[in-house]
């Protein structure tokens, strides 16, 4: 009977080993890469948009937010404003109400909203396109 040698059967299992070594290298370099950028970007936009000054007179909702981020360019920002009927609640784009989009580091802007009723929110929630997962939010009482 034939049959590989000894010598080049071990060659072959250690180059087939180096070759999957190799792949598994690459990918887990890409994964916490990947996973290193997410977390740095998330890390920016922690505490970066602030909200203030929040008061509601005869039909109108007005608030302050701030860019508080040294880094950060908030875009694409919007509110929402929540009732206690869920059915009332509206997510308006800020820019479309003369507020500052997007709202450089530091920088303050303003909006003025008229609800069209009444009824006084529960809660408005500001949140930046590029930070979806960090809001800021403010409770009326």
């Amino acid at each position: 009977m034939k049959g590989v040698s000894p010598l080049i059967a071990a060659v072959l299992l250690i180059a087939v080993t180096m070759a999957i070594a190799g792949v598994m290298a690459t990918w887990a370099t890409t994964f916490t890469s990947g996973r290193i950028g997410e977390s740095s970007a998330g890390a920016n936009c922690i505490g970066s948009l602030d909200i203030s000054s929040l008061t509601f007179s005869n039909q109108t909702l007005s608030l302050k937010i701030r860019n508080v981020a040294d880094r950060i360019n908030m875009t694409d920002i919007r509110a929402l404003i929540e009732y206690q009927d869920v059915s009332k609640n509206t997510e308006i784009n800020i820019a479309n109400f003369n507020a500052t989009d997007p709202l450089p580091p530091g920088a303050t802007t303003w909006l003025v909203y008229d609800t069209g009723g009444t009824e006084k929110p529960v809660k408005v929630e500001i949140l930046a396109q590029n930070c979806l997962k960090y809001p800021a939010t403010l409770y009326f009482r």
